[in-house]
């Protein structure tokens, strides 16, 4: 109960600001030829949202914040994809206290436009939001945005770009070996660096991309050892919903989910209490 309290009051006090100009930007950076229905559903999910906004009730508040969430994911089930759309959906949802729901339209919206500002300033505000025991992604690094660029090539390109720079610094080191060239050795340690840059990168996408993404939307999932209802509570404390986690194992006899948190912890949970962030329909 406590968790959920300490929700409400940091949304209003973290999130007020944000609102109006995350919600706004749908209008501006959606554009589909869509049927009279689901031109319908945009317009009412934005008239449910001005409603809330403009409720002094908390029960009305509510009730519409989660009607727009409610509408909006109704449009992306129509197979619309923007990251303004899932940002607009994660948006009603924090409104409406829904935080797992808005950590994975969040993330869902980044799935598509992995810069997009809103989306990124509003999920770093929901992480907030979340209990202070709670593992979360370590955000990018300079480290990181240095990797980037080797990231936008294809595994063929990594490849031989990597055999080529491994060939350019044993030919200088075998230069300056038998010519006795201290520049050849100078010069060879440049590929060897940038040699050395593919592989450390390789190895961090090893270790962070095992398993796949997935936020847990159902608050209070209890994490066991194993994948019994029996088996001991993994953790002192349930996870809460908008907990962010990797599945790495599904055993579909059972319904239930192997998933590691952001500490290298690992737990079982049902599968029904998570949803994957790359499966939006």
């Amino acid at each position: 109960m406590n968790n959920k309290s300490d929700i409400s009051i940091k949304t209003s006090e973290c999130l007020k600001y944000l609102i109006i100009s995350s919600i706004m930007v749908f209008f501006i950076e959606f554009q589909v030829e869509a049927s009279g229905s689901l031109e319908d559903k945009i317009k009412q999910a934005f008239t449910a949202y001005s409603q809330a906004q403009q409720a002094t009730k908390r029960e009305a508040r509510m009730e519409n914040f989660q009607r727009a969430q409610y509408l909006f994911a109704l449009v992306s089930k129509q197979g619309i994809e923007a990251a303004a759309l899932y940002t607009n959906i994660g948006t009603a949802a924090l409104q409406a206290e829904n935080l797992g729901d808005a950590v994975l339209a969040f993330r869902r919206a980044l799935e598509i436009d992995p810069d997009y500002p809103q989306a990124l300033q509003n999920l770093k505000q929901a992480r907030e939001l979340l209990p202070a025991w709670v593992p979360k992604p370590i955000e990018d690094s300079t480290l990181d945005s240095f990797f980037s660029w080797q990231r936008s090539l294809s595994t063929a390109e990594q490849s031989g770009l990597a055999a080529l720079l491994f060939l350019l610094c044993s030919i200088g080191f075998a230069i300056s070996i038998r010519w006795e060239l201290i520049l050849a050795r100078n010069l060879a340690f440049l590929p060897l660096l940038l040699w050395m840059v593919f592989v450390v990168s390789y190895i961090i996408d090893i270790t962070t991309n095992e398993g796949r993404d997935a936020v847990i939307i159902v608050d209070d999932t209890i994490a066991r050892v194993s994948d019994s209802a029996n088996a001991p509570q993994r953790f002192s404390q349930p996870m809460s919903a908008g907990m962010e986690v990797k599945v790495l194992e599904v055993r579909n006899d059972s319904n239930w989910a192997h998933v590691s948190l952001f500490n290298g912890r690992d737990a079982w949970v049902n599968f029904a209490s998570l949803a994957y962030v790359d499966a939006p329909n």
